[in-house]
């Protein structure tokens, strides 16, 4: 239930930032070349994940799944550094792929989170 739920999250949060590029590009069309537009949706990609779990424990996607990311131990709110650890773990090329074999991905279990249905 928890791998269907993440994959519903990582499409649902996919879809919103494949619209934020389509936006961007359209938006920036005159004053970047499109081969360099990568240079900035690269970073709002993890710019997205980071604030929206900051500032409200959830993405769109989570949003919409009715689930929240909380500390492990205590499953309250997760600090700044947590979040921020989080967000620095999906750099990691193979976080994705970890749902396949371990119920926590990398950047849960780096960072002390988990992911609570509401």
């Amino acid at each position: 239930m928890k791998k269907r739920i993440r994959l519903y999250n990582f499409l649902i949060d996919s879809a919103v930032f494949f619209m934020v590029v389509i936006i961007f590009s359209i938006l920036l069309k005159d004053h970047v070349a499109q081969e360099h537009l990568k240079y900035i949706m690269i970073p709002l990609y993890y710019l997205y994940y980071f604030v929206m779990e900051w500032t409200t424990g959830q993405t769109i996607g989570k949003m919409i799944t009715k689930s929240k990311v909380v500390t492990s131990n205590t499953e309250e709110k997760p600090t700044l550094s947590s979040i921020l650890i989080r967000t620095l773990c999906r750099f990691i090329p193979v976080d994705f792929f970890t749902y396949l074999f371990i119920p926590m991905g990398i950047h849960d279990k780096v960072s002390n989170t988990e992911l609570k249905q509401l």
